[in-house]
């Protein structure tokens, strides 16, 4: 299990990545003439980093860290639903990148995307935050291999 070595620290490099995907993307967007090709060009890279992350992350991390918790026999209620939490807060997010995937549409309706940016770059920090100070903690005390 190759994959599971370092894990958390991977993810966590892997959040830097894809924060600073967004804010390129970000600072594309509140330039005074922005370039939809350019803002296209740093949504494509999110995208395809978020991939990568959320394969690690819900095929591999959440799978391996629930297995380990009903193994210690804690009760992984509240956990799986955090998870779920989590898995809808990035299907949010793959919607939005799917909608504005091109830069005619990102040019298209600039004040729509915005309007909409800006929430989900928010949304995407607030689960960040929110499983590096939660799950991710979790690994250290669950992974007795």
């Amino acid at each position: 299990m190759n994959e599971l070595e370092n894990i958390v620290p991977k993810l966590i490099e892997q959040h830097r990545l894809l924060q600073k995907d967004l804010g390129m993307a970000a600072a594309m967007t509140e330039m005074e003439k922005p370039s939809s090709q350019e803002i296209e060009k740093w949504l494509q890279q999110f995208t395809a980093d978020l991939t990568e992350h959320l394969h690690l992350e819900n095929a591999v991390f959440y799978v391996e860290l629930l297995k380990k918790m009903k193994e210690a026999g804690v009760d992984t209620t509240n956990t799986g639903i955090f998870i779920a939490d989590m898995k809808n807060i990035g299907n949010k997010v793959e919607t939005f990148m799917k909608k504005y995937k091109k830069a005619d549409t990102i040019d298209a309706s600039l004040a729509e995307f915005k309007s909409e940016f800006f929430p989900i770059i928010n949304a995407l920090n607030i689960r960040i935050e929110s499983e590096e100070s939660g799950v991710y903690l979790y690994w250290d005390l669950y992974n007795k291999e």
